[in-house]
């Protein structure tokens, strides 16, 4: 095999064993036309959720891993009104009496579940586009306490254009470390 074969098949091989820790879906934007999907969908600041392009592991992304490890890092937006400025959510494993995706997991599992059985969706697919939406999009920005603000979203079920029931899921992030400390919806009608 030619040396020039060998250097790009380990190339390959090496980048293949590259990966980020836990899901990586992107949340699927309404129809370029602006469409709506037909029947019950949830929508977050202009993006509906899709279940399905959406999947995201449970809890078990976790499994074996400890505490500060990083899930996933999502865009989050500045809000200048509070002088909190852009910057990345950092979704850590965390733990169930304190922060991160264990927590939420532990603590609104069936808050968000109650939202998933809306449009057929699991409560992990719904709290990760909650998540998504709240920091990169959010409805509004509240402080919370000196170090934590709250990215709030407002969530909407939607049915044949009209929203039937809504819900604000708020995102707390530490300021100091950008760190999600938890996230759950909060129905509003």
């Amino acid at each position: 095999m030619p040396a020039r074969a060998i250097a790009a098949a380990v190339g390959v091989l090496v980048l293949a064993g590259c990966s980020t820790l836990g899901p990586q879906p992107a949340p699927a934007p309404a129809s370029s036309s602006g469409v709506e999907p037909e029947g019950l969908h949830l929508r977050a600041e202009g993006v509906v959720l899709d279940p399905v392009a959406g999947d995201v592991a449970g809890t078990d992304a976790c499994d074996g891993l400890a505490g500060r490890e990083v899930l996933e890092t999502f865009d989050r937006a500045a809000w200048p009104d509070l002088d909190v400025s852009a910057g990345e959510g950092v979704l850590t494993c965390g733990n169930a009496d304190g922060a991160g995706w264990r927590h939420i997991a532990d603590g609104h599992t069936g808050d968000f579940g109650e939202l998933a059985e809306e449009v057929g969706a699991g409560w992990e697919d719904v709290a990760w586009f909650a998540i998504d939406r709240a920091l990169e999009q959010p409805t509004r920005v509240e402080a919370y306490r000196d170090d934590i603000v709250n990215y709030d979203v407002l969530v909407e079920l939607v049915d044949g254009g009209a929203v039937e029931r809504s819900w604000m899921v708020t995102v707390g992030v530490g300021l100091g470390t950008g760190n999600v400390i938890t996230a759950f919806p909060d129905e509003q009608r």
